[in-house]
Parts: structure tokens; C-alpha cells; sequence
């Protein structure tokens, strides 16, 4: 009975993985992404390995504190991609921007993919020692269509400023809130401060993952 024991099987005589009949070419088997808190509920899927990695995109920048979220200069400043000085209008992300603000955005990617953020890392600094948050959001413009979009928020997260600029923050965050991304989504920061005027920097890699 021993000698039957599937590790005693010769490669002749061991079958192939499920689905590999029907999986098409240049594919790999792998699990995707379930729903359980524990993340051990994915299904086996077969997919082509063009989709199968991880990519980085780098949000750098440098803003004055407010009250309400600032986002990043739009394309025609001479500092953007790294000046954020546009108003949000509100200290909570729950207004819709127009197309337009949304894709003018310097800072902002452009997703080529489905994708699942899976970290956000890097350091931020502040001249102030007041509550600095980061909102990493995304947005899901329509071909043809002018109606306002209301971000979503990815991940939001706070950090206390050391009032300094050369002291840096590390920021490492893996527990997302929405980590799913689609194709041609765009991917923003937004900051606010609890009290505002400080000097604030911010160099962040996010980074997702394909499946």
C-alpha cells in the first residue's frame, strides 16, 4: 500500500492539476482572492502569466496643511506632479469631482489593470506636530460621460508630525479598507491636517498585485 502513496508515484503515473485539460496555453494555476478574514477562501483559477505580478506606483509630494483634503496640482503648474494645493472642500472624502479635476490631477496613475492594492509604505515628514491624514483613493471615470465622480477611499490613514522636516514618519500600511482596482481607475492621495499650516512631505509607494 505504501508504494501506492502518491510521493512514490513515478511522474508517468501522477496526474495533472485540476482544470489543466481545459486551462489554455502560457496559463498558471493559482488562488484568487476570497472574502474570508482569514484570506484562505480563494477559488483555484488558472491564468495568463501576463497577469500574474506586482506593481508600484510611487505618490510623491509636498503640500501646506488645511483642514480640508488637498490633492495634487493639476498638469499646467510648473510644480506639478509634486505640489498638492488643489481644496477639496471638505475634510471627509464624500464630494464628487468632475472628470476634468480628476484625470488633471498630476500625482494621479492610471490603472492598466484589474488589481488589488495590497500596501501602502514609504514616510512622510512635517513641520508641525499636529495630526497629519492621508486619504489614498481612487476614482472611476466613464468614457463619454461628464457626471461628477465621488472617490473611494483605499486606505486612510493618520500619522502625528514630529515639527520637523528632517525627522521622517514611517508609514506602513497593509490592512486595506477597498483594496480592488479596475482598469483605467485613477489612483490619487489626498492629506489634510488637524490643525493647519505646516509644511508636510510625503513619498509613498503603493503597491497591487494582479491575479
Amino acid at each position: 500500500m505504501a508504494a501506492n502513496e502518491h510521493k512514490n508515484l513515478t511522474d508517468i503515473n501522477r496526474h495533472n492539476p485540476k482544470g489543466f485539460e481545459n486551462a489554455t496555453n502560457n496559463t498558471v494555476l493559482s488562488k484568487n482572492i476570497g472574502t474570508s478574514p482569514t484570506a484562505t477562501d480563494g477559488n483555484l483559477v488558472w491564468q495568463n502569466k501576463a497577469l500574474m505580478g506586482i506593481t508600484n506606483y510611487k505618490m510623491q509630494g509636498f503640500l501646506t496643511g488645511a483642514l480640508n483634503y488637498i490633492y495634487g496640482s493639476a498638469l499646467p503648474s510648473p510644480q506639478s506632479p509634486f505640489l498638492m494645493d488643489a481644496d477639496y472642500g471638505s475634510t471627509s472624502v464624500d464630494v464628487a469631482l468632475s472628470p476634468s479635476s480628476l484625470f488633471g490631477i498630476g500625482q494621479g496613475n492610471i490603472i492598466p489593470e484589474i488589481a488589488e492594492v495590497v500596501s501602502v509604505s514609504g514616510w512622510i515628514t512635517s513641520s508641525g506636530g499636529n495630526t497629519v491624514t492621508v486619504a489614498i483613493c481612487k476614482a472611476t471615470p466613464v468614457e463619454g460621460v461628464t457626471t461628477n465622480v465621488t472617490p473611494i477611499v483605499i486606505d486612510e490613514f493618520s500619522v502625528t508630525g514630529l515639527s520637523s522636516s528632517s525627522k521622517l514618519i514611517r508609514v506602513d500600511e497593509t490592512a486595506i479598507t477597498t483594496s480592488g482596482l479596475a482598469d483605467g481607475d485613477i489612483l490619487f492621495a489626498m492629506i489634510k491636517e488637524e490643525t493647519s499650516g505646516s509644511s508636510i512631505y510625503m513619498n509613498l509607494t503603493i503597491q497591487t498585485t494582479t491575479f
